[in-house]
């Protein structure tokens, strides 16, 4: 299976998840086979822009993790394009962006799911993000933003025509 030109050995992704998929337990998961992909826990694209070093704690990685994928999240075009360029000068494989957390703090600055309520505005980041790197850029979501509202196969199709 590949992303882009990121050949995985397996089909299977370890989810990011906030607070546990540190670089120790990614390397856990890869040293018992079968995760051909790891990902960051998320990354704030405001952090990597401004080089703040908590920030950048998150998207650390060893190369025993590859392939890798750094997570983050925004929801300025210009700000996410900005991070995914340090996200590849950091080396990652793939840059991932989360569209699925629902956690007010995220999603109140329309990051993470509230991106999933307005499909042409995530379109738009992901088109200034895909023209920033040459990494592919994949997109993390849910259902939808929520139980009454299941668009993800729009914004799929939405995010793959701009560039995911």
């Amino acid at each position: 299976m590949k992303i882009g030109s990121v050949a995985l050995s397996s089909p299977f992704v370890i989810a990011p998840m906030a607070g546990m998929t540190d670089s120790a337990f990614r390397r856990l998961v890869k040293r018992h086979g079968g995760c051909g992909l790891v990902v960051t826990e998320m990354v704030s694209s405001e952090g990597l822009v401004r080089g703040i070093d908590r920030t950048l704690e998150y998207a650390e990685y060893t190369e025993e993790e590859r392939p890798v994928s750094i997570q983050i999240f925004g929801g300025d075009p210009a700000t996410m394009a900005a991070a995914a360029q340090v996200v590849a000068g950091l080396g990652a494989d793939i840059v991932d962006v989360n569209m699925g957390c629902p956690v007010p703090k995220i999603a109140k600055h329309n990051a993470g799911c509230s991106l999933m309520r307005e499909p042409g505005h995530a379109a738009i980041v992901i088109n200034a993000m895909a023209k920033a790197v040459k990494i592919p850029v994949t997109v993390k979501m849910r259902a939808g933003w929520n139980d009454l509202t299941r668009n993800a196969p729009d914004l799929a199709r939405r995010v793959q025509d701009a560039g995911a």
